[in-house]
């Protein structure tokens, strides 16, 4: 007990009447912050800020066209370190940071990697990442330097996080012209299954009005509240937790730390997937014919198919299916067999890649991104020129 002024005794403040005000404290005090941070519209996610800092390769699609489709916006530019930016940005350690120059990358009025007032061209190339290749500069492009090589001008349709859906529009709505004869699709087989059966369904579902058909940068919505920031930095997965860590294998020296990433099923693995793409390969085929078109399927293997003359060591921690002794699948074969059925010329990137690997990796990317080198393209750009040029030669 403790006395007043006037001399009479006053009750101690015990320790959970304590507890209690503070706890009524605080959460007045997070009640106002709430109140305050969603007044004033503060986005927790800084996504204004994300966004400008994420190189355009690294972006997904967000503006609508077509019935259900999405490409890039266009007329834009980007200035930096392509795959070092990326890198920062998810907070790997800088000392996996590539020796890389910085660049500046622009994007034509539809959003694809071409020259400005490009009216007319002979080629037109459609495909993911492994087409847009945004890590790259203009002129190391597979489409630069095939066009070089053939003296012809070749569009780039590349759009990274697409699948076949997508690109087939891109070719309907933008890539045939006058002069357009031929048609490369490029199939990366990573993730281009899974990105076409993705990519089917969103189509169904806007299609049928499960989902809305609309802008996803004009439509975003900034994140102002204070307890979900908390919450989320607190329980959600980190960025790197996401995208694993910056290496996770070393080669046979013991020395050479990269990345290794996909691991391509055998198609009895994904029959039913396959099922489905064979549909989209049908209906770019018909487009193709329609418009009196070759169509050329580039198969594009992913890294670890590329270095399989090469032996390795998956680190313990690396995901369950990267540690799975992995022989390079029929996916290929598979690709052969339906374009063989279809009349579509295939031209398989796997071998030119592979031959510039036997001294050293430098088809694509070691760390952290799974991408094509300048030397991986321009390998890959002989490779379709020598078949395009025996082809005319017949």
């Amino acid at each position: 007990m403790t006395e007043s002024p006037t001399g009479k005794r006053l009750p101690r403040i015990t320790l959970i009447r304590k507890v209690v005000f503070a706890t009524m404290s605080l959460m007045l005090f997070v009640g106002v912050c709430e109140f305050s941070f969603q007044a004033i519209g503060f986005d927790f996610s800084k996504w204004g800020q994300d966004l400008n800092a994420t190189p355009i390769f690294y972006r997904i699609p967000t503006e609508p066209f077509g019935s259900a489709y999405y490409k890039r916006p266009g007329k834009q530019i980007w200035t930096g370190k392509v795959v070092t930016s990326q890198m920062q940005r998810i907070g790997y350690d800088s000392k996996w940071f590539p020796d890389e120059e910085q660049q500046t990358l622009q994007y034509d009025a539809n959003g694809f990697r071409n020259p400005d007032g490009l009216k007319s061209w002979e080629i037109a190339m459609i495909g993911d990442s492994f087409t847009e290749l945004g890590n790259l500069s203009p002129d190391q492009l597979v489409t630069s330097q095939l066009g070089k090589l053939l003296d012809v001008s070749v569009k780039n349709l590349g759009v990274s996080h697409t699948g076949l859906l997508n690109q087939t529009e891109y070719l309907r709505e933008f890539g045939i012209c006058a002069a357009t004869e031929e048609v490369i699709w490029v199939f990366f087989e990573g993730n281009d299954i899974q990105d076409y059966v993705m990519e089917t369904d969103r189509v169904s579902a806007i299609q049928t009005g499960i989902s809305e058909h609309i802008d996803l940068l004009k439509t975003h919505k900034s994140q102002t509240s204070l307890v979900k920031a908390i919450y989320q930095r607190i329980f959600s997965k980190s960025r790197r937790e996401i995208y694993g860590p910056a290496v996770n294998a070393t080669l046979s020296d013991g020395i050479t730390r990269f990345k290794v990433d996909y691991a391509p099923p055998s198609r009895d693995q994904i029959f039913l997937q396959l099922q489905r793409l064979e549909a989209g390969i049908e209906k770019l085929h018909k487009l193709c014919k329609q418009n009196g078109l070759n169509l050329t399927c580039l198969y594009m293997p992913c890294k670890r198919r590329a270095f399989s003359d090469h032996r390795y060591t998956v680190d313990i921690n690396a995901p369950a299916y990267l540690q799975l002794q992995w022989a390079p699948s029929d996916l290929p074969e598979w690709m052969q067999e339906v374009c063989k059925e279809k009349g579509i010329r295939l031209v398989d990137a796997t071998e030119p890649l592979k031959q510039l690997n036997q001294t050293e990796l430098l088809s694509h990317n070691l760390i952290f991104d799974t991408h094509l080198t300048a030397a991986g393209a321009k390998v890959v750009a002989q490779a379709l020129a020598d078949t395009l040029r025996s082809d005319e030669e017949e």
